[in-house]
């Protein structure tokens, strides 16, 4: 069954590979973009909240595009968020009416890795704590359902809620993520899922 996939990105750096994204998703058979690639800087909250909630409610996934502009949310003047990145992760992650929380893969750009990810001493990679809800919803596996029985140490595809993915793995291999995020839909109970920040 196809999953239908919804893509969160920053407009102002990650419109690029928003565009190579859905093209992959256009070839690929069993999978549906849902998202849009329109600036809705000048759209009033509630005009976009209600177009996502029809957008979202029809996917399954939700793919989250970190670029280096998304690797943080963005704060307004009080340091309250002021993101529609945070909001469409969020929402995604909301049961709401008909909309159940969507699978949700994090996929960060060639330009972004230093900013998320680095290597230990034993080859292990190590994730950056950075302010993204999609980072609180990792390595959030409840200790009965993981995967990985090393302490510290956790599976990458199944011992979070959201998976980060690098680019080239994601690309090379669209089918296998989009599957994995959709069947954890419905193990939500396996997750400690954070819903907002």
């Amino acid at each position: 069954m196809a999953k239908n996939v919804f893509i969160s990105f920053r407009y102002s750096d990650g419109i690029v590979y928003k565009n190579k994204l859905a093209n992959l998703f256009d070839s690929y058979r069993d999978t549906v973009d849902y998202s849009e690639a329109e600036d809705r800087s000048r759209m009033s909250e509630e005009t976009i909240r209600n177009y996502l909630y029809r957008k979202l409610r029809r996917s399954s996934v939700t793919v989250v595009l970190l670029t280096p502009m998304a690797v943080n949310h963005e704060r307004n003047w009080s340091g309250g968020y002021d993101d529609w990145m945070y909001d469409e992760i969020r929402y995604s992650l909301e049961d709401r009416g008909n909309n159940r929380t969507n699978g949700l893969i994090a996929v960060y750009t060639p330009e972004a890795t230093d900013m998320l990810v680095s290597k230990d001493s034993d080859g292990n990679i190590c994730v950056s704590d950075v302010d993204n809800l999609f980072r609180k919803n990792m390595m959030n596996v409840k200790k009965e359902y993981k995967k990985n029985p090393t302490l510290g140490l956790y599976d990458r595809d199944y011992d979070s809620y959201c998976s980060l993915i690098s680019w080239s793995d994601f690309i090379s291999d669209i089918g296998k993520y989009v599957t994995i995020a959709g069947n954890k839909r419905d193990v939500t109970y396996k997750y400690n899922i954070v819903k907002r920040l």
